[in-house]
């Protein structure tokens, strides 16, 4: 995992101001337990479903605050309650990510009476939760993914040669934890969609449209199309907050809605 994350980081810090402005980001420690911002549609009573959000890289839990994320949950439906993780880009780089986000967020959830628990993921945090789903298919419910970074563009272009997920094969033996195989490992279990959907979690991806992401459309050929779609806009919070409102005009956390689309009216 670190590899491709940690090549991503160096990308990004060659086109700052020779870095000095992400510095700080880039050696924060990675507290044990992982800290989170917890928003409860009531404060006396949890709901019976909750929402994990991972940011992406540069972001914190605050930038979904800030975002109207929350915001926009919280008007759309009063049934699911938030937790906000910082899952920054410690965590990746040490290889921790899974662990703690399982160990501080997920079990810790299942002991206090959630029976519902879906992850949203935007950019890193999109990689970040395909992770934590793959590791812990039994406590998630559901992913949303927008403009995922989904690993080594040279390993999404041999899946791609290979004809897609159908026909492409993991290599054999590819470990989740070594940081050169993970991402095999990871396709390996993304196959999933394409061969076995009834057996993963139901998974929603969107993106904008100036932001052709890759992988993306390796994932979309095997969903459902209203569980992936695109908005005008670029790789920025206004666009993921487009689509995080067109998916929350029918939540796929209450089981009374009509079914959820990312596919715009």
């Amino acid at each position: 995992m670190r590899a491709a994350i940690v090549r991503a980081a160096a990308a990004l810090l060659a086109l700052s101001a020779a870095g000095c402005q992400y510095a700080a980001y880039f050696v924060r420690d990675t507290p044990r337990p992982m800290q989170v911002l917890e928003a409860r549609m009531d404060p006396y009573v949890r709901r019976s479903c909750l929402i994990v959000m991972l940011p992406g890289m540069l972001d914190g839990p605050d930038s979904f605050l800030g975002a109207g994320f929350v915001e926009d949950a919280a008007a759309a439906s009063s049934r699911c309650d938030v937790v906000l993780a910082d899952a920054h880009f410690g965590y990746y780089r040490d290889g921790s990510l899974r662990r703690r986000v399982a160990s501080d967020v997920l079990y810790l959830a299942d002991q206090r009476g959630y029976e519902e628990i879906w992850l949203v993921g935007v950019s890193m945090g999109g990689l970040g939760a395909l992770l934590v789903a793959q590791e812990h298919p039994d406590l998630v419910d559901g992913v949303v993914l927008f403009a995922p970074f989904l690993g080594d563009d040279a390993l999404i272009g041999a899946i791609e040669r290979a004809g897609g997920l159908a026909s492409w094969e993991a290599p054999a033996g590819a470990d989740r934890y070594d940081e050169d195989e993970f991402d095999d490992a990871l396709w390996g279990w993304l196959t999933g969609y394409a061969t076995r959907a009834d057996e993963m979690p139901p998974l929603y991806v969107g993106h904008g449209a100036d932001d052709p992401r890759a992988g993306v459309a390796l994932l979309a050929a095997h969903l459902p199309e209203e569980r992936h779609g695109q908005v005008a806009g670029g790789h920025d919070w206004r666009t993921w907050r487009a689509l995080w409102q067109r998916l929350l005009r029918s939540p796929p956390w209450d089981p009374r809605a009509d079914p959820p689309s990312l596919r715009g009216s």
